[in-house]
């Protein structure tokens, strides 16, 4: 494992995981303005977006992790270079600065969640990385001699264990190309959404069952992260019903 630090600057360290996920970040966001003028969208949108879940999905990530992470308490809230950061809990702030974006802007919510799953999946990914240098989120004990080396695993002490961050960097990037192309040529609003909520819920619940247990984020014996990711997909599963019975009923009325 390389060192957490990339460097110091005036006497702080600078932490690999925070450049990869603002690097992630940025990348989103150009991709966002690619992806809006395809829908014809106002060139403004991504800077809405940015603004609208920046904010409470940094604070949304570190409060679900001190909340549920353990060895963290909400004393531990503003520490955030001791690490404890959650994807799901970032998800939810997202969705909620989403939510409050389009009841305050009046944009149609399908319209702005299409856009964002995209670029969201693809940080994602790539934001896994810092994972990696953090030397965390890591899986089982590999004893195979043959496997004890990336993409299969990663060493940690000494000892050699399943690279889940490799795993879900590059299932985050087959799906960001299937979004992509669901992006691009699907016309109708929400399918990337309900895609990404059953897609990336499917593989969190998997990817979660592999995790060592001090990275398993929990209330009392319930394993929440697995819990929310079995919400995201009936989430999705019911915006796939909704746009199914809207289509079948828009056909029937044009008949």
């Amino acid at each position: 494992m390389l060192s957490r630090v990339a460097f110091t600057l005036f006497g702080r360290n600078i932490y690999w995981y925070g450049i990869i996920i603002t690097c992630a970040i940025i990348l989103a966001f150009v991709l966002a303005f690619v992806l809006a003028k395809r829908r014809k969208l106002s060139s403004n949108r991504p800077y809405e977006i940015l603004i609208a879940i920046l904010p409470l999905g940094i604070l949304s990530a570190r409060l679900f992790s001190v909340i549920f992470e353990p060895g963290l308490t909400i004393a531990d809230y503003f520490d955030f270079a001791g690490g404890g950061m959650s994807i799901i809990g970032a998800i939810i702030g997202g969705f909620v600065g989403i939510v409050i974006l389009c009841l305050v802007r009046k944009h149609n919510f399908f319209e702005v969640a299409d856009l964002l799953v995209v670029v969201l999946i693809l940080a994602q990914g790539i934001g896994r990385w810092g994972n990696y240098f953090n030397g965390e989120v890591y899986g089982q004990l590999v004893t195979n001699p043959a496997l004890q080396h990336l993409p299969f695993a990663v060493e940690i002490d000494g000892a050699y264990y399943e690279a889940l961050f490799f795993y879900e960097c590059m299932l985050d990037l087959l799906g960001f190309a299937w979004l992509m192309c669901m992006f691009w040529f699907v016309k109708q609003k929400g399918w990337c959404v309900a895609s990404y909520l059953v897609y990336y819920g499917t593989i969190r619940a998997i990817l979660e069952t592999r995790r060592q247990a001090e990275y398993v984020l929990k209330f009392g014996s319930v394993a929440v992260s697995q819990l929310m990711c079995f919400v995201m997909i009936a989430a999705g599963v019911i915006i796939f019903t909704y746009l199914i019975v809207k289509n079948i009923k828009s056909k029937r009325s044009a008949k």
